[in-house]
């Protein structure tokens, strides 16, 4: 049974903010790499992630130095699969009330 961790950022970097996207105070595609741990059926997988850049030209995505954010990740069989050390890719919003959703975008070697 493999199980998946909710990841916690905590980014080092400050990101400039740009133009508000209708609704979202935070649009942010979030790179990381994927590190699996325990035995074959009892395998884990936890992202750690390392930088956080506007998801397009339009979107805000303001990160404090230091800031943590917490969020649950999104299950996908693609990052199930997916070998240890390999690079990810998700897009985060986060909406004025503070609920936010993260969608894996892509999943790399």
């Amino acid at each position: 049974m493999r199980t998946l961790r909710t990841a916690a950022i905590t980014l080092t970097l400050m990101v400039a903010s740009g133009a508000a996207q209708a609704g979202a105070e935070k649009d942010c595609l979030l790179e990381g790499t994927v590190y699996k741990s325990g035995e074959a059926g009892q395998e884990q997988t936890d992202v750690k992630f390392h930088s956080a850049t506007r998801y397009d030209e339009d979107a805000n995505c303001r990160v404090r130095r230091g800031e943590k954010m917490e969020f649950k990740l999104p299950a996908d069989p693609r990052l199930e699969d997916a070998r240890s050390g390999s690079a990810v890719k998700y897009r985060y919003q986060q909406d004025s009330n503070g609920s936010s959703k993260a969608e894996l975008v892509s999943v790399g070697a």
